[in-house]
C-alpha cells in the first residue's frame, strides 16, 4: 500500500515537472534588438527592431524632443498583426548631471469608447523616471503612442538612457509568450544660451 502511494506521489511530481517546462517552453526572451535611427537627419528619433522569423516582429521606438533641453519624450511599440500587447514597461535614466530622476507627465492617446482601458502607472525609483503600462485594454492590438511631456529635466544632464521591456502575446492553443528587452542612448546640449 505504501509503495502504491509513494509511486503514486511520484508520478503527480513528474508531472508537475512536465506541465512546468512546458510553460517555460512557451516563453521567449529577445534581447538583442538592432539600434537604428532615424533616416532625417533633423530627427533625434531612434528604435529597437526585433527580428522574428524572416520579418520584422516587434520595434520599439523614442523620439526625444530637445529644444536644447529635453521637452517631450514620444515613444511608440508597433509589432506584428497576430501579437497582443501586455504590458510595457520603460526606465527614463538621466546617466549624470544632478543624479535626481527626470520627472515626466504622461499625455494620452489613452481614450477611447470600448473598455477596459489601459491601466498605467508613472514614479520614480532611484535615478530613474519609469513608466509601467499594466494592460493595454482597447489598444492591445494597435500600434501604440505615447506622449511623455517633461516637467522637470536633472540640471546638467546631458545624457539618457531609455531602458524598454515588452511583453507581447501570440494567442494560440498554447499562448506564447515574448519577452523583448533592450536600451536606446541618447546625448544632447544642455547648455541653455543667453541667461534668465
Amino acid at each position: 500500500m505504501r509503495r502504491r502511494a509513494l509511486l503514486a506521489s511520484t508520478l503527480t511530481a513528474v508531472t508537475s515537472v512536465t506541465a512546468g517546462c512546458s510553460a517555460v517552453e512557451q516563453r521567449t526572451e529577445h534581447t538583442e534588438p538592432a539600434v537604428k535611427t532615424s533616416d532625417n537627419s533633423r530627427d533625434d528619433e531612434k528604435y529597437l527592431e526585433f527580428p522574428g522569423d524572416g520579418e520584422e516582429f516587434a520595434v520599439v521606438g523614442v523620439d526625444p524632443r530637445f529644444e536644447p533641453l529635453p521637452e517631450h519624450f514620444n515613444t511608440w511599440v508597433s509589432h506584428t498583426e497576430d501579437t497582443e500587447l501586455q504590458s510595457l514597461t520603460q526606465r527614463f535614466v538621466a546617466l549624470d548631471g544632478d543624479g535626481t530622476p527626470p520627472q515626466l507627465s504622461l499625455q494620452g492617446p489613452f481614450m477611447g469608447d470600448s473598455r477596459p482601458h489601459p491601466s498605467v502607472s508613472l514614479f520614480r525609483d532611484g535615478r530613474a523616471a519609469v513608466v509601467e503600462v499594466h494592460r493595454f485594454g482597447e489598444l492591445a492590438n494597435e500600434t501604440v503612442f505615447i506622449d511623455f511631456p517633461v516637467i522637470q529635466w536633472p540640471e546638467a544632464a546631458q545624457r539618457l538612457v531609455v531602458e524598454s521591456t515588452v511583453e507581447l502575446v501570440q494567442p494560440g492553443l498554447l499562448d506564447q509568450t515574448h519577452i523583448l528587452d533592450g536600451q536606446l542612448e541618447f546625448e544632447f546640449d544642455s547648455e541653455i544660451e543667453g541667461s534668465e
